[in-house]
């Protein structure tokens, strides 16, 4: 009952400052209106790396020198088995070197100018690939299949057709941009389908013609056409969609990065609360009245971890009904937000430990003017993280605004509860250290049995 007490007095001081609440609750309101408007262009279809050019990696699992070795084999003995003469086994192998798989892959098409504003690539070991796809460093691995050159010189400088199946291993944090690169990877695929079937068309007419192995004789001619219709290549991904995913738009991202970075104002406003009371004299009388240490630390964390849930309350019911705004599951959003207040009321009791121990407000001042805005920034509240700096992008798991806004834009693209279990846990752990620390600081040097004991002496006074 002390501690529903301790709650209802600092929840009424709280609510009846109007610098407080118009901090904590209108500002991040018009903040959302203005930076949505704006930055509308920006954020369009974000996804987790979507902002800049994609990095990907490819992987050549093919042995060049030994597909070529085969190939040359092929039109040496395979030709000639078929009766189809020496002569024409030398005009293709011609042919041939002037044919470059990798050329019209790495340089025709990748490098295209086209492709080349979406994806960026390096050419990696495939166990090199997958570390770098597992840190999250490149959206996607591209594996070049074994035996790429041999198969794709035989489709298209022969009558015949190899399977040539190009994979694409995607990072599960990343769908969009994984499913982009898989749209383009489909783009080049389609394209030199088109050239295969044009150059047996040409084959199947010169047969047909009775022209027999002047047909083949033209190949050289034919592919030369190749890098043009590469560089031709037209990818629309404006229109790419995952299934069971949606894409962010302005106002769904700064209505969560706004919520979670003024959550954290919460914290600094209870982080001022104990030597508040200190100077008040209102602190000592509670100890003086027999209300136990622990409950008027609880009672600081409980004030904070309501006014985070009444911020965030306000702010979805805002953003869902005024701006339209689908947050998704809604079992999903509720552990996120409860996982969210609990981490910013146990720095809330830290902060407020560390002020009342300090005996000024530097401390809590501190957490707002800096921390507070450090963590902001690397946490993607003011612009997506994947706009910073690399060095920065790092530093993004610093902050608890960050790891609750990478929960909640998940559950807005289609993920499920689970897919959030580790933000979730991470921020449950936040708390719990934070509340530790501030009984620490508090009962370090018996620092709270201070108050009582000067409180006595300013009676006996």
């Amino acid at each position: 009952m002390k501690v529903i007490s301790i709650v209802k007095k600092d929840l009424k001081t709280i609510l009846s400052d109007k610098k407080a609440m118009a901090i904590i609750i209108v500002m991040p309101l018009i903040l959302i209106l203005i930076l949505s408007s704006a930055l509308k262009g920006t954020i369009m279809g974000i996804g987790a790396g979507d902002m800049t050019r994609i990095d990907i990696a490819v992987v050549r699992q093919y042995d060049k020198h030994r597909d070529l070795k085969i190939f040359s084999e092929v039109l040496s003995n395979g030709f000639i088995a078929r009766g189809m003469g020496k002569d024409l086994g030398e005009d293709l192998r011609a042919s041939g070197d002037d044919v470059d798989p990798e050329e019209i892959f790495f340089t025709d098409f990748l490098g295209s100018k086209e492709v080349s504003k979406i994806i960026g690539y390096r050419i990696e070991e495939e166990d090199k690939a997958l570390e770098l796809l597992g840190s999250g460093e490149i959206s996607a691995v591209v594996l070049l299949p074994d035996e790429f050159i041999y198969d794709m010189k035989i489709n298209l400088l022969t009558p015949f057709r190899n399977n040539a199946d190009i994979k694409v291993l995607t990072h599960p944090d990343r769908t969009i941009s994984g499913q982009v690169v898989k749209s383009v990877m489909e783009a080049y695929s389609d394209a030199m389908s088109s050239i295969i079937i044009g150059k047996n068309v040409l084959i199947e007419t010169a047969m047909a013609h009775d022209l027999g192995g002047y047909g083949f004789k033209g190949m050289k001619d034919a592919m030369e056409g190749i890098s043009s219709a590469m560089e031709n290549i037209k990818i629309d991904i404006g229109d790419v969609i995952v299934e069971g995913r949606k894409s962010i738009g302005s106002f769904d991202y700064y209505s969560v990065a706004m919520m979670t970075m003024f959550i954290l104002f919460a914290a600094s406003h209870g982080g001022r609360m104990l030597l508040e009371e200190k100077e008040n004299i209102t602190y000592q009388r509670m100890i003086i009245a027999g209300t136990p240490k622990l409950c008027i630390l609880a009672g600081k964390f409980f004030t904070v971890f309501l006014i985070a849930l009444l911020q965030m309350s306000i702010m979805i019911t805002f953003s869902h009904f005024i701006l339209k705004v689908r947050w998704g599951n809604t079992s999903a959003i509720i552990f996120i937000s409860l996982s969210a207040a609990f981490a910013v009321a146990g720095i809330g009791c830290a902060l407020a430990a560390a002020t009342y121990r300090s005996g000024n407000y530097k401390m809590a001042d501190f957490f707002e003017t800096a921390v507070l805005q450090t963590m902001a920034l690397l946490g993607g509240s003011f612009f997506p993280t994947e706009v910073l700096p690399s060095m920065l992008q790092k530093l993004s798991f610093l902050s608890i605004n960050g790891v609750a806004l990478k929960a909640y834009l998940k559950i807005m693209k289609g993920y499920g509860t689970a897919d959030v279990i580790s933000n979730i846990v991470l921020l449950s752990v936040v708390g719990v250290f934070f509340i530790l620390l501030s009984l620490l600081i508090l009962w370090k040097d018996g620092g709270m049995r201070d108050a009582q004991y000067n409180k006595i002496e300013t009676v006996k006074a």
